[in-house]
């Protein structure tokens, strides 16, 4: 047995070795331009009051978005551009959870900072007649007048403190949902003058990641020198019995 043993952990060695040197398989998604069913659209705060103002439109490669916040210092203001994957309710969410890998080809006036979020479907929190309950992942972003390429870890989106306190959600529900992303959001930074006009025109969103097919061929080939190993352990335990 214990040759039987040995055997199985060189072959173990051996598969561990061919799975560190199999080489990863990339894979991308494109946000914007927009795929099938996917809308892009703009938002602000004259609804709840708010005065700022916004100019949008929209073509098959570019979304071209400005906007000034509200003077009045007494109100909140807010606008922004979302990209938005499931604009019916119908649950058509993307599974991001291998992507490690947000790009942003945009241009950029008006400002240095640009708040990116993707907001993910919880089915212990999500109201689907409230977007503001879905899962906020944020990024606050520094950017230059011109042409901006950004490559975000997708790991340095986190969710933000007040995201918890306004829906009144424990701290420890911390699972990200990466595997049902509902829109993507590029919004104001924080510290944006009122006022003052900023533009965003965007190129291009995509975002990319490593596939897990190799990892699922390896952990069956490890189940299987498990299930050789415990059946031949069988016979021994049996004879040891009769004894």
């Amino acid at each position: 047995m214990k040759k039987s043993y040995t055997i199985l952990a060189i072959i173990a060695i051996i598969v561990v070795a061919i799975y560190v040197m199999l080489p990863k398989e990339r894979f991308a998604e494109t946000v914007f331009p927009l795929g099938d069913g996917a809308k892009v659209s703009a938002y602000d705060d004259n609804a709840d009051g708010g005065t700022s103002a916004v100019q949008f439109k929209s073509s098959d490669s570019l979304a071209s978005f400005q906007c000034a916040l509200g003077m009045d210092e007494k109100k909140s203001a807010w606008c922004g551009l979302v990209f938005d994957f499931d604009p019916n309710g119908e649950k058509k969410y993307h599974n991001w959870k291998n992507v490690d890998t947000l790009y942003l080809d945009i241009d950029i006036a008006g400002t240095s900072e640009v708040n990116v979020k993707t907001w993910t479907y919880d089915p212990d929190v999500t109201d689907l007649s409230n977007p503001s309950s879905f899962r906020m992942l944020l990024k606050e972003v520094p950017v230059k007048s011109g042409r901006n390429q950004i490559a975000i870890p997708f790991e340095q989106l986190y969710i933000p403190d007040f995201w918890y306190d306004n829906l009144g959600v424990k701290r420890s529900r911390n699972r990200p949902h990466h595997e049902s992303v509902a829109r993507v959001e590029i919004s104001a930074g924080w510290n944006q003058p009122r006022g003052k006009n900023f533009v965003v025109n965007v190129r291009e969103i995509t975002v990319s990641g490593t596939s897990n097919r190799a990892y699922g061929i390896f952990l069956f080939i490890i189940l299987g020198l498990m299930i050789v190993a415990i059946g031949r352990s069988h016979p021994v335990k049996e004879y040891d019995e009769k004894k």
